[in-house]
């Protein structure tokens, strides 16, 4: 039948989700339905009736929902080597229909494949989807599926949904199911970046990345306050095993989920068993209490002055950065990353061995491992991880050392009081940093702390910058999206223009987004 015209885009958006009974004398009577939320329609043009049967019987037998004919129940249209014009004159020709009223997605053949491989409806991404030449403007604000385009404060309007989608991501992770991870992890980064509060499911039409999946959880807080399945995970002792492990400095999914198999349960029998533990994951359930304790904005601050002090000791005029989430703006942490650099490219060689050296001298150091550079200037596709020279530490911060830098004067020699990096004077933090680590430190007199130093080339330390800022979810969407949309490979050490085969230069953050096409997010938007 002709869809009637309604002021609405026609593209990108899921028809209202209606529950689907199949009709008498229909081919998916008999078949089981597992994701009524999604009704697909095959385009036969270009693909031919046989194939067109083939993967609709394939999609039945997975329990998808296809449609026979063209209705306003299709919430993917699904054709094979046309253009997304093409489609809508195909479907104008055959089924009567009215452009100004098309709410479908259109969407390539892959979107399907890839689907039918994992066995459900995956979340549609920018290179699934069929672009429309002389589309109609949307009115509204769209809302981008990549978190590099979205301003995302610390202000979450949508806590109560955005946390219970974590633990689901949480998880999926300890399942080491990475596309259900990913899945729940971008759900709740864009409902983050929402500047209104969601109170109903129509409020959710709008936004991408929302699957079948999220969109059900999300249902169920709304209407009753929480989630089932959410409670039921929280409660479960598998996820509260692995959650506990890998809170161990040095203790990853597999490392837990080892230790569940064999029966441990709790920190103490861990401590009591005979399991041989390297030196990283030694020192981590040593000082765990501390560890996995919150690292105030204070803090944080003081550790990089003690840093700082340490490296123009040795290396006068190099630059000392706290990255990470203070960077991004946040007064809590469970960690202090710090990036290093001199003006002068191959003077930094080194310096970190020089510090840890010195801080160890001074009774600073309780743990550290060194991981020497291993940049290699090539084109390849993003890596997560850096190779970077840097050192993994846990810090010992003393009160004692709070009250000696209290009492010294900066004088203008002192590089601390000179270095244009500081964000505020050493004088305007020490009383907040006193406080702060009085509290922490408790009748020790100390307190333990993650403490991660990077040091990178002055050539590639924009780059390094951005990669050390975050968060994790920004970062994967702005090398995904430098990748898919713009052909180029994006990493912690540079950016890659396969097309023009050259590497881009930046000293900047700014000119990085700027190489890409992208408007300038700010680090306390990234938050993602």
């Amino acid at each position: 039948m002709a869809l009637l015209p309604r002021k609405k885009r026609f593209k990108g958006v899921p028809a209202p989700i209606v529950p689907r009974v199949p009709l008498a004398g229909s081919s998916q009577v008999g078949e089981e339905i597992k994701f009524h939320e999604v009704g697909i329609f095959l385009v036969e043009r270009r693909m031919g009736s046989s194939r067109r049967r083939f993967l609709s019987e394939l999609a039945r037998r997975k329990g998808f929902w296809v449609e026979e004919l063209m209705s306003e129940s299709v919430t993917h249209v699904v054709s094979e080597n046309n253009t997304g014009n093409e489609v809508l004159e195909w479907l104008e020709k055959q089924n009567g229909l009215c452009r100004n009223g098309f709410t479908a997605t259109l969407l390539d053949i892959t979107w399907f494949t890839e689907s039918m491989g994992a066995g459900r409806p995956l979340e549609v991404e920018n290179r699934h989807q069929l672009q429309v030449e002389g589309a109609v403007a949307v009115t509204e604000e769209l809302i981008s599926p990549y978190a590099c385009q979205r301003r995302t404060s610390l202000m979450n309007k949508n806590r109560l949904l955005t946390e219970a989608l974590k633990v689901l991501a949480e998880n999926a992770e300890f399942s080491e199911s990475e596309g259900r991870y990913l899945a729940f992890s971008r759900a709740s980064s864009i409902l983050k970046s929402l500047p209104h509060t969601v109170t109903k499911v129509e409020d959710l039409q709008r936004i991408p990345s929302l699957g079948v999946h999220s969109r059900k959880v999300i249902k169920e807080i709304l209407e009753d306050g929480s989630c089932s399945e959410v409670e039921s995970i929280l409660h479960n002792e598998r996820y509260q095993t692995l959650k506990q492990f890998t809170s161990i400095f040095g203790v990853g999914v597999k490392t837990a989920d080892k230790w569940y198999r064999e029966g441990l349960r709790t920190l103490d029998q861990l401590r009591a068993s005979d399991i041989k533990l390297t030196r990283k994951q030694e020192a981590g359930l040593m000082h765990h209490s501390d560890l996995g304790a919150q690292v105030t904005r204070a803090e944080a601050d003081l550790i990089k002055q003690i840093v700082e002090r340490a490296v123009h000791i040795f290396l006068p005029h190099a630059v000392v950065t706290l990255a990470g989430g203070f960077r991004r703006g946040k007064d809590f942490g469970h960690d202090v990353d710090l990036l290093i650099t001199h003006p002068e490219e191959g003077k930094e060689e080194g310096i970190i061995y020089q510090v840890i050296k010195w801080m160890a001298s001074k009774d600073l150091i309780l743990y550290h491992n060194f991981t020497g550079s291993s940049y290699k200037a090539k084109s390849m596709d993003p890596e997560i991880f850096d190779h970077f020279e840097k050192c993994l530490s846990i810090f010992r911060l003393k009160t004692e050392l709070v009250n000696n830098l209290e009492s010294e004067e900066v004088s203008r020699s002192d590089p601390l009081a000179r270095n244009e990096t500081r964000a505020t004077g050493l004088a305007d933090r020490t009383e907040t940093s006193r406080q702060g680590t009085a509290a922490g430190a408790g009748e020790r007199g100390w307190k333990a702390m993650r403490v991660d130093l990077v040091v990178a080339p002055f050539s590639q330390y924009a780059y390094a910058l951005l990669g050390w800022t975050g968060s994790r979810l920004f970062e994967r969407d702005l090398r995904r999206y430098a990748k898919h949309l713009k052909k180029m490979s994006l990493c912690s050490h540079s950016l890659f223009d396969s097309e023009q085969n050259i590497f881009l230069q930046a000293t900047t953050e700014e000119e990085i987004f700027a190489h890409l096409g992208l408007e300038y997010i700010p680090p306390h938007e990234r938050n993602a």
